[in-house]
């Protein structure tokens, strides 16, 4: 639910956006605002959505939302043995996943004329929520049960990526993506789509 609101939102924002400045002549406008999916390779898998806002071709401010696939977790080799023929006593698979919130503020750099190819540097604070399962036995030690546990921890995130606009109004962007708190570190290559007011000639 949450993803599908964030995809709404930033959707609708730059829809908004695009419709007030696009019509402006290139040469006065500073404003660029555009949507972001991105495809998340790591130690886990992710997906991350976001808006990014620049202005003057020089600075950014980005939000955005990242949450790794959820993983199937089971039941430690220490747990099992600790009574004999245990049993899951639900149906329900435990799993364990995270998802991130965060802000972050930036430099952008041309990599030529054209502005068809830049470098974004960029980190920020992010807030990390963490759910995993809790085992514990039931039915007279033949069965085991979970419980998913969710942490939260403030986070300090780095998305270096480099920019593409393949048209004032869509291009791809490719960079890593590390976030770092004291529950763990996370680093994943991501490749998106970019969409809404890109870039100004």
């Amino acid at each position: 639910m949450k993803p599908l609101f964030l995809i709404t939102v930033f959707c609708i924002v730059t829809l908004i956006s695009h419709a007030q400045w696009a019509e402006k002549p290139s040469t006065t406008t500073k404003h660029n605002l555009y949507s972001l999916g991105e495809y998340v390779v790591g130690d886990e898998q992710a997906g991350k959505i976001g808006m990014s806002y620049t202005y003057n071709n020089k600075y950014i401010v980005s939000v955005g939302y990242s949450a790794t696939f959820k993983s199937t977790v089971t039941p430690s080799d220490n747990f099992l043995k600790s009574a004999t023929n245990i049993t899951p006593a639900t149906s329900a698979e435990p799993f364990e996943n995270s998802e991130n919130l965060h802000m972050m503020v930036g430099r952008i750099f041309k990599l030529n004329d054209k502005n068809n190819l830049r470098v974004v540097l960029q980190a920020g604070p992010g807030i990390a929520t963490f759910r995993e399962p809790e085992f514990a036995l039931v039915n007279s030690n033949s069965q085991y049960n979970f419980e998913t546990k969710t942490t939260k921890k403030l986070s300090l995130v780095l998305n270096p990526k480099f920019e593409m606009p393949l048209h004032s109004t869509v291009g791809c962007s490719v960079g890593p993506m590390v976030v770092v708190n004291s529950n763990q570190t996370y680093i994943g290559a991501g490749i998106g789509i970019m969409y809404g007011l890109i870039a100004n000639n």
